[in-house]
């Protein structure tokens, strides 16, 4: 397994499906809502409320773990980022829902005024396939291109990420597949990667997934070598058209991550770390996203969270994740919606291993004791629980399956497939088949909730 990687913690190549369904995965279009070319100089400050204006000139360059150009307005630099990394004819890189938005069209203007030669590759699905990869490498060396950016979520970037492996290397994806031994000769080209959502984190290392469409599983690949290429621009300003349920069910997706990283039983105090700073500042700023979408403060802090929170994982993930993507599979529920109203009976089921760690966080955000209806205890637990359900009933967010159409008939089949998705294997608690359905019925029914107990 390659260390640094969202491929690191999955010592199994399989990864199921997701999909449509009427809280399914949304297109960029879909979440970002976009009709009109983004607003520039003088007018795109106009959008900033007067209390985040301050933050809109604030810039920040960070090298680790991979280099970030970080803060407002900052996808402006994009030209010069690639000159300097000696590319000139890159291929840009997006989904199919994001590559008619002026989020694309704004940045590929961009790059033409500036006198580079871009090309568009927008054919990318909501979850990339291998078809997807092999037709972008293909539309990368019919372009003679010379750099790779990658804009969007999740999809985009991960597509993006595989774009630059296959067509730098010349090696197949299965070649590259993150269980095989690193290929030894691994030519990728410049890679510039754009955030447009703060939930995946898919812009902090080189692993991308992608769907093989005979088999109808998802692999991941990933190279050290891809990793030392990637240039992170994070932008709030690309993320302000996001939608209020799109920006609480990505931002709860990086809660998840921050959460289930930091329970992760394993010795890593610099993951646990960020993963704190990630909650503290998901704990003020998430609700301030999602209340008002053209908070660049919010935007801004988000962001960065949710780029903490992937770098977190890097411990591994846990039971959450491990059910929600069957879940998803079987279901094509939106992945962070599913994430979050099974965090609260995961978090219940592995409370008597995870105690210190929600002491710890209980005590860095300097949460309340929980009201009525709380187990009463000096420690940590409960207020992280009733912290996080009022933080779901804020967000609005659904409280049980069911009210996303999910019912337990499919309790055994999703519990069965978890147990076999290794993204579940660093649970703190060896998780069987009968917990993961116990957990699936409890979601479905709404018992085991905080103020139930």
């Amino acid at each position: 397994a390659l260390p640094g990687t969202r491929c690191s913690t999955r010592p199994s190549r399989q990864r199921r499906l997701t999909g449509g369904g009427a809280y399914r995965e949304a297109s960029s279009r879909e979440m970002h809502g976009l009709t009109a070319r983004a607003p520039r100089g003088p007018a795109r400050r106009a959008l900033l409320p007067k209390s985040s204006r301050g933050l809109s000139s604030v810039a920040a360059d960070w090298a680790f773990p991979v280099p970030v150009t970080f803060g407002a307005g900052r996808a402006a630099e994009l030209p010069a980022k690639l000159r300097e990394r000696g590319s000139n004819r890159p291929l840009l890189v997006a989904d199919k829902g994001l590559s008619g938005t002026p989020v694309v069209g704004g940045l590929f203007d961009s790059l033409a005024a500036a006198g580079l030669q871009p090309r568009l590759f927008g054919e990318v699905d909501a979850n990339p396939t291998d078809l997807n990869i092999v037709a972008g490498a293909a539309a990368y060396r019919e372009h003679a291109a010379d750099g790779l950016v990658a804009v969007g979520g999740g999809s985009g970037l991960d597509a993006g990420k595989s774009i630059a492996m296959v067509a730098g290397s010349g090696r197949s994806l299965d070649e590259l597949e993150w269980t095989r031994p690193p290929v030894e000769e691994m030519s990728c080209p410049p890679l510039v990667l754009i955030p447009t959502t703060a939930g995946t984190g898919a812009e902090m290392d080189s692993a991308a997934m992608y769907t093989d469409t005979s088999r109808r599983v998802k692999f991941c690949v990933a190279h050290p070598g891809c990793t030392a290429q990637i240039h992170v621009i994070a932008d709030p300003l690309l993320t302000l058209s996001l939608p209020p349920t799109l920006t609480a069910w990505t931002g709860m997706d990086a809660v998840t991550h921050a959460i289930e990283a930091l329970s992760v039983d394993s010795y890593h105090p610099m993951c646990d770390g960020i993963a704190l700073e990630s909650l503290r500042l998901m704990h003020t700023w998430l609700p301030a996203a999602v209340a008002d979408g053209s908070d660049v403060a919010a935007r801004s802090h988000m962001l960065a969270a949710s780029a903490m929170a992937a770098v977190a994982f890097q411990k591994g993930l846990g039971a959450v994740h491990g059910l929600s993507e069957p879940v998803g599979a079987v279901h094509n529920s939106q992945h962070g919606l599913t994430n979050a109203i099974l965090l609260p009976h995961v978090l219940r089921a592995n409370r008597a291993a995870i105690e210190p760690k929600m002491d710890l966080a209980a005590t860095y955000l300097g949460l309340p004791p929980p009201p009525p209806g709380y187990a009463t205890t000096d420690g940590g637990f409960e207020r992280v629980a009733a912290w996080l359900d009022t933080l779901a009933e804020q967000l609005q967010i659904p409280a049980t399956l069911a009210e996303i159409g999910i019912s337990d008939e499919t309790a055994e089949e999703c519990a069965a497939k978890a147990v076999a998705n290794p993204t579940g294997f660093t649970n703190p608690l060896p998780f069987d088949a009968e917990m993961y359905s116990g957990v699936f019925r409890a979601a479905v029914e709404g018992r085991d909730r905080g103020r139930l107990q």
